[in-house]
């Protein structure tokens, strides 16, 4: 059985002051600098958690050299 195309969408007649409404501006100023913020403290975090990781393993303690050998 084959399935018959949906007829193609045609929204409905509206005037001049309802497409304003339905408009998408955006987010405002506040928001997006607060996803920013957001998404840099996100970076940081995970740059901060891996930096440990690539540096380079201590040297193992040198023996302590005070004192003399006994003779």
């Amino acid at each position: 059985m084959t399935a018959r195309p949906l007829p193609p969408h045609r929204p409905p007649e509206m005037n001049g002051e309802e497409e304003d409404l339905l408009e998408d501006r955006g987010r405002g100023l506040g928001l997006r600098l607060l996803a920013l913020v957001g998404a840099f403290a996100f970076l940081m975090l995970g740059i901060s958690s891996i930096a440990p990781l690539l540096q380079p393993a201590p040297s193992p303690p040198l023996p302590d050299q005070r004192r003399s050998p006994a003779a």
